[in-house]
């Protein structure tokens, strides 16, 4: 368990690996993708937590106008960098706490991918109800390693992880941030002005080389706040592992987590004008 401190030294620490995290990181789900556009009543998103842009530029890609609000600069750096070299255009980027933001007008939409956890889970809530106009969608959604199951790909590729990460005195098992703290509720959401609580999940698998496994892990919080040497150690260690024991090549079963509410209330007087809401 992290202390409050730890936490919020875990929260800053992907600036400095903002280009690593950009390579090495996992999408996500077409479906996924596709199933939050497809409940949005308007074309617009604030993405709080934005980070490089992975989902970013999925939901750009879809026509929807997004707002991003990325407190660390080195990743909003990165995403702008990304999203020119993808020609990507039409995505407004603020670099501040979501928390701290204003926003000009109530959005079609939030959606937050692989960050939620990271904010002050009172204040955050709070914060999408004032950014969500009535009827608009909120979308919480995670990937997950899925260390439910044994056999990777009918490998013993969990295994070889799991004793790597303890010659290093670490936990091997990733939730992706999504634990007892910060998963959705119905009274959470109903306490901060949002109904309708739906989960939805989406299994999938992806293959890995070491280096590339390595490099992925090598972008977490838990390796980016070691030391340099103990999480060079570590990632040299982890990819030497694989090769040898495996061969280099792996798959790795995913579960992307989709949490999704409608913001309640009606009244519509303070969103007139706004083109986060549909006429």
């Amino acid at each position: 368990m992290n202390t409050p401190d730890e936490w919020a030294k875990r929260a800053r620490s992907y600036g400095p690996a903002a280009s690593l995290y950009e390579v090495a990181r996992p999408s996500y789900p077409e479906s996924a993708i596709g199933e939050i556009v497809s409940r949005l009543p308007g074309p617009t998103l604030v993405e709080p937590g934005a980070g490089t842009g992975k989902a970013t530029r999925l939901f750009a890609a879809r026509g929807v106008q997004v707002t991003c609000v990325e407190p660390d600069l080195g990743m909003a750096t990165v995403l702008l960098r990304a999203n020119a070299v993808a020609g990507v255009r039409g995505v407004g980027v603020h670099v501040e706490p979501f928390e701290d933001w204003r926003p000009p007008y109530r959005s079609s939409g939030l959606v937050c991918a692989q960050a939620w956890h990271w904010f002050d889970q009172e204040r955050c809530w709070a914060k999408a109800a004032e950014t969500v106009a009535p009827g608009g969608l909120l979308a919480l959604l995670w990937n997950v390693e899925r260390w439910d199951v044994d056999q990777w790909g009918g490998t013993p590729a969990r295994s070889v992880i799991e004793r790597v990460f303890a010659r290093h005195g670490q936990e091997a098992r990733d939730d992706g941030g999504l634990g007892p703290a910060v998963w959705p509720t119905e009274p959470t959401a109903r306490r901060h002005g949002f109904q309708e609580l739906e989960l939805l999940t989406y299994d999938w698998e992806q293959t890995w080389e070491a280096a590339e496994f390595a490099a992925y892990r090598a972008t977490t919080s838990q390796l980016l706040v070691l030391p340099d040497g103990v999480r060079d150690d570590l990632v040299k260690d982890l990819e030497s592992a694989l090769l040898r024991e495996l061969g280099g090549a792996f798959t790795l079963p995913w579960r992307t987590y989709l949490f999704l509410a409608r913001r309640s209330g009606a009244d519509q007087a303070e969103e007139e004008g706004a083109p986060g809401v549909r006429a």
